[in-house]
């Protein structure tokens, strides 16, 4: 497979944005783990969330290795893949923020501002569209028809998660979200496998 070698410049951009991601969420849970009730304690739902969106950005970032297939790189295709990456990364902002003093707790946080939280998920959801359109129709064909099951289960999450107010709610979708991401990633995209 023969790169762009602007893809080679662009790639440095993502890793950055990315590494920051991950870097937030890591270094969040450190916070949690050496300091467990500061910030409200810790939370299942808002652990799940931690978790799954651990588990994405790691995935996506394995999976824009595909973006080396790009033969011509525009402008345009630079800032698009650059704000889907941004866009995980303001995921990972909206999981731990600097000030939680109006709100006392991650869990309390994520509840009241869930309309942010989730819109941002079902944003980064539908950018994906667009970013595996970028890698060609035989991405979509490898795909199969997992594909938009996974888009339209992700979109319904992100729904149900700005509807509803019931922390019960909240936990089961947070974890039948990581369960569900999980295996999917599992079953779907372990390997690079061939096009």
């Amino acid at each position: 497979m023969e790169s762009d070698p602007v893809y080679l410049h662009i790639r440095v951009v993502l890793s950055i944005i990315l590494g920051l991601s991950i870097t937030t969420l890591v270094k969040g849970l450190a916070s949690i783990i050496e300091h467990p009730a500061r910030r409200g304690g810790w939370s299942g739902i808002h652990l799940c969330w931690v978790l799954w969106t651990l588990v994405s950005v790691v995935t996506f970032w394995w999976w824009e290795f595909r973006l080396a297939g790009v033969r011509q790189w525009t402008f345009g295709l630079y800032l698009f893949v650059i704000a889907y990456s941004a866009s995980w990364y303001m995921l990972c902002v909206l999981l731990f923020p600097d000030d939680l003093r109006e709100y006392g707790s991650y869990e309390q946080y994520l509840l009241q501002r869930r309309a942010g939280f989730f819109g941002m998920l079902a944003l980064v959801t539908l950018l994906d569209l667009g970013d595996t359109a970028i890698k060609g129709h035989s991405r979509w064909q490898m795909l199969g028809e997992a594909y938009p099951v996974h888009t339209g289960i992700m979109l319904a999450i992100a729904g149900m998660g700005m509807a509803s107010r019931s922390r019960q709610w909240h936990l089961v979708l947070a974890v039948l979200a990581l369960l569900y991401q999980c295996g999917y990633f599992l079953a779907e995209y372990f390997t690079m496998g061939s096009d």
